[in-house]
C-alpha cells in the first residue's frame, strides 16, 4: 500500500531535520580545507530531483494520462505534502474519485479523500469518506485514521462514536506518553459531553472492558463530587473492578482538579442592571449572587459591584474597569447585547457570562443562563430522549416566539428528530381555534372527509383526526396565553399527544383553578421553586425574609436562583474548567460544563400539569399527559 499523505510529509520534515542537524554540526567546527576533488558532471536532467510542487504537477500528469491506482495514489500523495496544495486540489480530488469504489476501496484510499475534503473546507464530506475506520496492517495510517475520526466525530456531535475511536486509538500510544496523555484528556472531555442517560447505559451495558471502565470511572467520580473521602474511595472501589486499567495514569491528576485546593482570595466583578428597565431582573440576580458569596468558603473578598443599566457600552466600561481594579473572576453581563460588546474587547479574562452571545466567541468565556431559548433546548432534549421523533411547534407570533422556536428547532434536529410543522399562533384572536385546528391538520382532515363525500354523492358526518405524523408537541408562551391554547389543543383532541414547553407556563404559584386546562404540559423549571425539590431551603427562606428585597426575590425567583448558582460557580471557576465530570447540584438545576461550546448545560426539574397543579416528573418516564 502506498503510504498515507501525514506519514508520508512526517518522514519528509524528519528528513529535513536530519539534513538541518548534520548542516548545524558542520558549521560549528571549522575544518581543514579539502584536497582538491575531481569535477563530478551535472546529473542528467531526467534524474536531477524536482522541487516539490514540479513534482507534484509532474506525477499528476502521469497518473492523469496513465489511469491507474498505483499513479494515482503517488500523486495524490504528492499533492496532499505540498505546504499549500490549493491550486491542486481539483485534480488531485478528479484523480480520488477514479479509485476503486469510488476512492473507498482501502483505508488508505478512504484517508486520502478525507484530507482532500478537509482541504477543501468540507469537514461532512471527510467524514463521510474516511467511514469505517478499521484496523489495518499499516499501523501508521490505523493511528492516524482513528485520531481524524475521532476529531470529526466530535465536531459532528457524534460524540459516544468520538469516544469509542479514543479508546481504540488509546492502546496504540503506549509508545508516545505526551500523546496517549492528551488522547485520554479528550475522552475524558467526551464522556463529559454526554446525556446523564446515555452514561448510565454506557456503564451498564458496553461490552468493550476499556470503555465500560472510562465510563464507570468518570460516573464514579461525579458522584464523589469534590469530597477527597468520597474520591478517594471511588478510586478504590473503581480500581477492585477495573485493574491495570490505562485510566488509572489520570487518577493523580483528576484528583488535584477535583479536589484540590483554591484559590480563596480571589475576587469576583459582578457586572448586573441593577437600575433602569431590567433593574428589577438585575437585583433578583445579584441578591442570589450576594447569597452565595455569603455562605461560600471559598469567597473572602467583598464582592466588585457595577450597575450596567442594560447598556452595553457601560458594560464594556464596566468589564475594562473591573479588571484594573484587579477582579480575579467576573459575572455578567445579563443581555445579550452587553455580553456581545464584552466579547468584543477581546480580553480573555475567567468571565461567567449570563447570556449567549449572538455569535460562538473565539475567547473561552462559559456561559450560564436561564433565557427562553435555554428552556427550549431543554425540552428539545428532553422530547428526543423520551423518544419522540417527529415535534410541532406551536409558539406566539413575535421575537419571543421565534427565538424559542429556533433553539428547540435546532436542539431536537441536531439529534435526529424532525420538525414536522411549525405555526405561529395570537392568543387572543377570535380565530384561534381555526389557528389550532390549522396547524394540527384538522383543515386538511375535514377537505377529505368533504371529497369523499363529493366523490361517493353521500351525506358523510366524518371525525376529523389530527395529523398523524406528529408525536409530540412543543407549545409555549406565557402562562396567561397557554390558558387560552390549551383548551383547544384539546378540543381536537391533541391532549393525547405529549405536549412540552418552557417554564413559562407557569407563573411560580399554585393556582389550580387558572391552570386546569394546562393538564398534560411539561415544562423545566427551577427547583428552588418547589419546597419538595429544593436543595437548599434555608437559604430561600432566609432570602425571603430579607426587608430590602423580599419583594423582588417572591417575583423573580428564577433569577434569583440562577444568581445562587453564578456565585457558586464562580467562586470554583477553575476547578470546574479542569474536571468536566464535575456536576454542580444547584438551586436552578444541575449544571454540566460543555468544555467545547463552553456553555453550561442545566438538567433542571420536569413539571406536568395534573389536576392544574405543577407535579415533579422525570423527564423521561411516563409519557407526558398519561396520568
Amino acid at each position: 500500500m502506498a503510504p498515507s499523505a501525514r506519514g508520508s510529509a512526517r518522514r519528509l520534515r524528519t528528513a529535513a531535520l536530519i539534513c538541518l542537524g548534520l548542516l548545524m554540526v558542520a558549521c560549528a567546527t571549522p575544518r581543514p580545507a579539502p584536497p582538491p576533488a575531481p569535477a563530478i558532471p551535472e546529473p542528467a536532467p531526467e534524474t536531477r530531483a524536482l522541487p516539490a510542487e514540479e513534482q507534484a504537477q509532474a506525477w499528476l500528469i502521469d497518473a492523469e494520462s496513465t489511469p491507474a491506482a498505483g499513479p494515482a495514489r503517488r500523486a495524490i500523495d504528492a499533492v496532499l505534502d505540498l505546504p499549500d496544495p490549493t491550486w491542486l486540489l481539483l485534480r488531485a480530488e478528479r484523480l480520488w474519485s477514479l479509485l476503486p469504489a469510488d476512492g473507498k476501496a482501502t483505508l488508505g484510499d478512504r484517508y486520502r479523500g478525507a484530507m482532500l475534503a478537509l482541504l477543501q473546507g468540507d469537514r461532512p464530506a471527510a467524514l463521510e469518506r474516511l467511514e469505517p475506520v478499521q484496523e489495518d496492517p499499516d499501523a501508521a495510517l490505523y493511528q492516524e485514521a482513528l485520531e481524524l475520526h475521532a476529531v470529526l466525530l466530535t465536531e459532528a456531535g457524534r460524540y459516544r462514536e468520538a469516544l469509542e475511536a479514543r479508546v481504540r486509538l488509546d492502546a496504540l500510544l503506549y509508545a508516545s506518553p505526551d500523546h496517549q496523555m492528551a488522547n485520554q484528556a479528550s475522552a475524558w472531555t467526551l464522556l463529559s459531553l454526554l446525556d446523564p442517560d446515555a452514561l448510565i447505559e454506557l456503564g451498564n451495558s458496553e461490552p468493550d472492558l476499556r470503555l465500560r471502565g472510562w465510563t464507570a470511572l468518570f460516573l464514579a467520580l461525579r458522584a464523589a463530587g469534590t469530597d477527597p473521602d468520597a474520591f478517594d474511595a471511588a478510586v478504590q472501589q473503581w480500581s477492585l473492578t477495573y485493574p491495570g486499567h490505562p485510566a488509572r495514569a489520570r487518577l493523580a491528576a483528576l484528583r488535584e482538579a477535583s479536589v484540590g485546593p483554591l484559590d480563596e482570595t480571589a475576587r469576583i466583578a459582578v457586572l448586573l442592571p441593577l437600575t433602569g428597565p431590567l433593574g428589577e431582573l438585575g437585583r433578583a440576580t445579584l441578591e442570589g449572587i450576594t447569597a452565595a458569596a455569603g455562605s461560600s468558603l471559598t469567597v473572602r473578598e467583598p464582592l466588585l459591584i457595577f450597575d450596567t443599566e442594560g447598556s452595553p457600552d457601560l458594560a464594556e466600561a464596566a468589564f475594562r474597569e473591573a479588571i484594573n481594579q484587579g477582579a480575579d473572576r467576573v459575572i455578567g453581563p445579563l443581555t445579550q447585547e452587553e455580553v456581545d460588546r464584552v466579547l468584543s474587547t477581546g480580553r480573555n479574562w475567567p468571565t461567567l457570562l449570563l447570556n449567549r452571545p449572538s455569535t460562538t466567541p473565539l475567547i473561552p468565556f462559559s456561559v450560564l443562563s436561564l433565557s427562553p431559548e435555554e428552556d427550549a433546548r431543554a425540552a428539545g432534549r428532553a422530547a428526543f430522549a423520551a423518544g419522540h421523533e417527529q415535534a410541532l411547534i406551536l409558539v406566539p407570533e413575535g421575537t419571543f416566539g421565534d427565538r424559542v422556536a429556533e433553539a428547540f428547532r435546532e436542539t431536537f434536529t441536531r439529534r435526529g428528530g424532525r420538525i414536522a410543522g411549525e405555526h405561529r399562533f395570537q392568543a387572543r384572536s377570535p380565530e384561534i381555534n381555526a389557528q389550532i385546528g390549522a396547524a394540527l391538520g384538522v383543515d386538511a382532515s375535514e377537505e377529505r372527509i368533504a371529497l369523499l363525500a363529493r366523490a361517493l354523492r353521500l351525506n358523510l358526518e366524518g371525525d376529523p383526526q389530527i395529523r398523524a405524523d406528529i408525536d409530540a408537541i412543543f407549545v409555549t408562551g406565557p402562562a396567561r396565553d397557554l390558558r387560552m391554547v390549551a383548551p383547544h389543543l384539546h378540543y381536537h383532541r391533541a391532549g393525547r399527544l405529549p405536549m412540552w414547553a418552557t417554564s413559562h407556563a407557569y407563573e411560580g404559584r399554585p393556582q389550580p383553578g387558572l391552570d386546569l386546562d394546562l393538564n398534560g404540559i411539561r415544562f423545566p423549571d427551577a427547583p428552588w421553586l418547589y419546597p419538595d425539590l429544593n436543595p437548599n431551603p434555608e437559604l430561600k427562606q432566609r432570602i425571603e425574609n430579607s426587608e430590602n428585597i423580599r419583594s423582588v426575590a417572591a417575583r423573580l425567583p428564577r433569577f434569583t436562583a440562577l444568581g445562587i448558582d453564578a456565585g457558586r460557580i464562580a467562586a470554583e471557576l477553575p476547578r470546574f474548567r479542569n474536571a468536566p465530570h464535575l456536576e454542580v447540584r444547584g438551586v436552578a438545576g444541575n449544571w454540566r460544563l460543555d468544555t467545547l461550546e463552553q456553555v453550561w448545560y442545566r438538567e433542571p426539574a420536569w413539571l406536568e400539569f395534573r389536576d392544574g397543579t405543577p407535579q415533579s416528573v422525570r423527564a423521561v418516564d411516563t409519557p407526558p399527559g398519561s396520568g
